[in-house]
């Protein structure tokens, strides 16, 4: 942070109910603001961070707030003016409030910090920006990038909160340059190097997410949600806003919001528009009127390959599979398989 927004960061450290706090992510653990503390539970944390009394504001910068710290982490869950108890939910509002009603002086810079709501329900984490809800903070701090973009990629123009995080998100564009020295497994990215050791070299294995009704601890979050469906009846769904479908993953929702909700590519012809690149290619062949799928039984053509595949049952319903390359039909899969192994593997 610069100097101004730092001295901003201290304006809301001591004049409003922001908590603080450092995320470590390998292994998976969250650091008090204060004492440098360290708990494996958010919750905990909070708890924690609430005992301590806000330093004084020289105290703050030099000690908490000195020059080279990164932007702040700071739950706004309960976030109310400490000069006169008034609640707000962003902090934008609340530093209007505090230089229109107390007279407190910030700089034009930005705030110094990155604002969660983390008072979660049923366990699930939502974000106060949008009506996204996440299983994990791990997701709730990878989605908060959406929302701003104070850092952009030039080779995918996404952008990001911050130039640290995409300092990371540029390593993807790279080729596997970063080896395990025990192992010597290369990797795209220092995150999943981390990750690595600590899954597979690691002497013991870090569990780091912990159930919120029971005492379990998971390694992966997938666990995670497994145990809570199966052990406690909960039923974690994700629902796409557009179209009502149930995913169980936040994942598997983004893909299906990418692939039927995000039209980015346009047919030349009609302008009619498409998600992906093959649906376009198919449509064209309405326009083109081409028939480029022939049956090697009969002389039938047809514009689309699934056309032709439903055509080859003609000739033997028990053909399930059918060859793209020479439309040799086939009842079962390893015979398919072996087919295409034996004949057009690259």
């Amino acid at each position: 942070m610069t100097l101004p927004e730092r001295e901003n960061a201290a304006n809301f450290i001591q004049y409003t109910t922001v908590r603080p706090f450092t995320y470590l992510s390998f292994p998976l653990r969250f650091k008090c603001f204060y004492c440098d503390e360290e708990y494996p539970e958010l919750n905990t944390l909070l708890q924690h961070s609430d005992n301590h009394i806000t330093p004084e504001r020289s105290e703050i910068m030099r000690t908490h707030l000195k020059k080279g710290k990164r932007t702040l982490k700071v739950d706004i869950s309960e976030l109310k003016c400490r000069l006169c108890n008034v609640p707000f939910s962003d902090l934008n509002d609340i530093r209007i409030h505090l230089t229109d009603e107390h007279g407190k002086v910030f700089s034009t810079s930005g705030n110094g910090m990155i604002a969660y709501s983390l008072k979660t329900k049923d366990g699930m984490f939502s974000c106060h920006l949008c009506t996204d809800k996440f299983n994990s903070f791990f997701l709730l701090n990878k989605h908060i990038n959406v929302h701003y973009n104070n850092a952009i990629c030039e080779l995918c123009g996404k952008g990001f909160v911050s130039h640290k995080r995409l300092l990371l998100h540029r390593e993807i564009h790279g080729n596997d340059q970063y080896p395990c020295e025990k192992c010597k497994v290369t990797f795209s990215s220092v995150t999943k190097l981390k990750y690595h050791r600590e899954k597979v070299h690691s002497p013991k294995k870090v569990k780091p997410s912990k159930c919120q009704h029971c005492s379990e601890r998971f390694v992966h979050h997938y666990e995670k949600v497994r145990h809570l469906s199966e052990a406690h009846g909960m039923k974690i769904e994700f629902k796409c806003e557009s179209c009502g479908a149930n995913y169980k993953s936040q994942k598997s929702l983004a893909f299906h919001r990418i692939k039927y909700h995000t039209l980015s590519i346009s047919c030349e012809i009609c302008k009619k528009p498409f998600s992906e690149r093959n649906h376009l290619n198919r449509h064209m062949a309405m326009h083109t009127e081409e028939r480029n799928f022939a049956c090697s039984l009969c002389t039938k053509t047809y514009r689309y390959e699934k056309s032709l595949k439903d055509h080859m049952r003609v000739h033997n319903p028990n053909w399930k599979f059918a060859c793209s390359e020479c439309w040799i039909g086939f009842s079962g899969k390893i015979k398919y398989r072996k087919h295409m192994a034996e004949l057009h593997a690259k």
